[in-house]
């Protein structure tokens, strides 16, 4: 008893902890007056050393002075009770901004649970991940016992009580969110950067790690028995996705669940966080919490007002028709009119990492696609042969993280170079869900797409390097594992028709039409190539038709000149030089090579050189040596040389449509002749003409999107040259 109780009057006590009891007070101290981190050089020690003294409150505090002189001495009290006094003032008044700014983000729970009617409860469903490429569908807010929503893509603001869920928001003192840090809040400030929130937030996924509930937010809702109603008890975030996709296809019972689904979301994180307030007061009786503990009298006050137990099956909001139907912002057919041949023909490819299972197959001509399930390598060559398609588009990396020699681990480059591409880099970056290329169990997928990549190409077909998973995310229709059924739904939106449409396909089949679809976007320039010229490049669409820069095609139109030795090639392509286009010849990065800076190198030499490099499989590399000469050139340009089919796939891969090859062609005879007109002997012809070096030109003829003969004049090949590429280029837009 004190002095200043009354006497035969008990005061009542509560055990804080076994080594110490406090006298209760008349009046319930509020969370926020149970913590003194908020006050000058108080950290959780001193706070528990307070604490351990029986100093629970800003009351105890203050009544303690000559314990605290003591302790910590006259200034250091004196700063405490003028922050003190402040204190009360802001707390009198709500000013919870002035707590959230002293108090770690940790301990912002204390305002939730000191302001339980003003905190808002906040949730958003979105079509994906990507901060980058998805959208918001939905956002969900609950204070107290309301609830509101809105939808911005359908146009549609749902209301309770009359207020929006702006001014529910801009209204509250606390805000409490599940993974919001990371997800939630970042999404919400990109599509409203004028936005304003409540300073105090609680993130209930790292506050409930403080009471040993780790997972989602549904785990942790199952590990504290708690359930949802049965018609959306099974819905997760993937499903969410697909339920928006079926309202925006007219289905506006999807719609009504995915609201109910939001609801429950927001609702739970009340249950959550009600119990890990009280876990933490069992699990440190030392630590005031405002629950069981000094709040155990009337823990009603205190506990997040939640709907009843049928609130949320039943939401009571308006879901609108969608009043516009809902089509991909590119149509298949958009892509094909900035396409000059309309039947364009791209294969598209789902590789699996064994010939044991099955690879999905797709091939589109124009808008219509076919699909099979095959199996081995040499199946899968015939089969790109048999087609003779434009592009072939391999979902599977198609290239090492540079540096690396090979993909197994024992590497002697892996420690140094590591395991994942830079393409793998970025679309980590943007939210996209990507395993490196090198892991153990991508490995043999990885050999097996390079191995067919090579192989593709050594006959003269372009390959890109696709990644389904991506291109459905960036054209917002849903992966496969989510719905198969809305997955060719979207593709058929996009406008893709065919036996995808008519018959049941596999997952794998549908993967590889959207491979296809990437080739598509690519053939038609409405692409982003991710990664850097020494790993090569993924190839994503591009909504926004802004790609292709990083392989350099929207600055300029190539020609290509291929054909046998005097067959006019040079000729033609200084004739273009002429005409303001850049000119380039593969003798010039041989001719660097040898050694020769001054003058030029003898035929033979660089013959022999240029064999070498494609005998090592280095004629890619080559390519790109010439390349990196004019990435800094903004004139059209002409490559004079052009002899393995490899050149013929460099150059289409980097600029698909905007590459024109022009094959030259003229009798032996005539070549002997303009031959030793230069100066040259007719044995030196012979042998020049049968070096291993030109044994690839033969092949560029069947390659050439025209062979144009040279055997009489120079104003006839001119003549010629200039109408195949007007032809060429006649219905493809100006290079900026």
């Amino acid at each position: 008893m004190t002095d200043r109780e009354p006497e035969g009057k008990q005061p009542r006590r509560i055990a804080l902890n076994p080594h110490y009891s406090v006298v209760k007070r008349k009046r319930q101290a509020s969370p926020l007056e149970q913590t003194f981190l908020h006050l000058p050089r108080v950290g959780l020690r001193t706070e528990r050393r307070l604490w351990s003294n029986g100093l629970r409150t800003w009351d105890d505090l203050e009544t303690s002075r000559g314990y605290q002189l003591s302790l910590f001495g006259k200034s250091q009290w004196e700063c405490w009770m003028e922050t003190i006094e402040v204190s009360r003032r802001a707390l009198a008044v709500g000013d919870t901004d002035f707590f959230a700014e002293r108090l770690p983000a940790r301990e912002h729970y204390r305002i939730a649970a000191t302001f339980p009617k003003e905190t808002v409860f906040l949730d958003i469903e979105t079509t994906g991940l990507s901060l980058y490429y998805d959208k918001i569908t939905l956002i969900g807010l609950s204070q107290g016992g309301r609830y509101v929503c809105h939808m911005p893509e359908a146009g549609n603001g749902s209301s309770v009580g009359g207020q929006t869920w702006r001014t529910v928001l801009g209204g509250s003192k606390c805000m409490v969110t599940f993974n919001g840090t990371m997800f939630d809040l970042k999404f919400l400030q990109s599509v409203y950067p004028d936005l304003v929130f409540p300073r105090a937030h609680v993130d209930l996924r790292f506050l409930a790690r403080r009471v040993a509930l780790t997972g989602g937010q549904k785990a942790i809702e199952a590990k504290l028995g708690l359930s949802r109603p049965e018609n959306i008890g099974d819905i997760n975030g993937s499903q969410a996705v697909v339920l928006w996709y079926e309202y925006q296809t007219g289905d506006r019972e999807a719609g009504r669940r995915l609201v109910q689904y939001n609801h429950a979301d927001v609702e739970g994180m009340k249950a959550i966080l009600d119990e890990v307030i009280d876990r933490m007061a069992v699990q440190n009786s030392s630590d005031p919490l405002p629950r069981q503990t000094d709040f155990s009298t009337s823990p009603s006050s205190i506990r997040f007002q939640r709907a009843s137990s049928t609130a949320y099956r039943s939401v009571h909001i308006r879901i609108p028709r969608i009043s516009r139907t809902y089509r991909p912002a590119v149509q298949c057919d958009e892509l094909l009119a900035s396409i000059p041949d309309k039947s364009f023909r791209v294969v598209g490819i789902d590789l699996t990492g064994s010939e044991r299972r099955a690879t999905g197959w797709a091939y589109m001509e124009g808008t219509r696609a076919e699909t099979r399930l095959i199996r081995s390598d040499s199946e899968i060559l015939e089969e790109i042969r048999s087609v003779k398609p434009d592009l072939v588009s391999i979902d599977s990396p198609l290239s090492l993280p540079h540096g690396r020699l090979h993909v197994r681990d024992d590497d002697p480059s892996r420690a140094r170079f590591g395991i994942m591409r830079e393409c793998e880099r970025i679309l980590k970056r943007r939210g996209i869900n990507v395993y490196p290329c090198l892991i153990p169990s991508m490995q043999g997928l990885t050999a097996r797409g390079i191995r067919i990549a090579e192989r593709v190409r050594s006959v003269g077909i372009p390959v890109i390097e696709s990644y389904p998973g991506a291109a459905q995310d960036i054209m917002n229709i849903p992966r496969k594992r989510a719905s198969l059924v809305q997955l060719k739904e979207g593709l058929r939106r996009f406008g893709v028709t065919g036996d995808l449409i008519s018959k049941d396909v596999s997952h794998d089949e549908v993967d590889a039409v959207t491979s296809a679809v990437v080739g598509l976007f690519f053939w038609s320039g409405k692409y982003e190539a991710l990664g850097n010229e020494q790993e090569d490049y993924l190839i994503v669409p591009d909504l926004r038709g802004n790609g292709g820069q990083a392989t350099g095609r929207v600055q300029r139109r190539v020609v290509g000149i291929s054909g046998a030795i005097c067959a006019g090639k040079t000729t033609a392509g200084r004739q273009l030089e002429r005409r303001g286009y850049v000119y380039a010849r593969y003798s010039e990065v041989l001719e660097e090579l040898i050694g020769k800076s001054q003058g030029r190198a003898k035929r033979s030499s660089l013959q022999q050189l240029g064999h070498r490099i494609h005998r090592e499989s280095r004629q890619r590399w080559l390519n790109q040596q010439l390349f990196n000469r004019l990435t800094s050139a903004k004139a059209d340009i002409v490559i004079d040389g052009l002899r393995w089919p490899e050149d013929h796939v460099f150059w289409a891969e980097r600029f698909g449509p905007f590459f024109c090859h022009l094959h030259l062609h003229a009798a032996t005879e005539v070549r002997r002749q303009r031959h030793i007109n230069s100066h040259g002997t007719a044995a030196e012809f012979e042998r020049v003409s049968d070096h291993e070096a030109e044994s690839g030109v033969t092949s560029l003829m069947t390659l050439a999107d025209y062979v144009l003969p040279n055997e009489r004049t120079l104003m006839g090949l001119a003549r010629r040259v200039s109408h195949s590429i007007a032809d060429h280029f006649e219905e493809l837009p100006r290079c900026r």
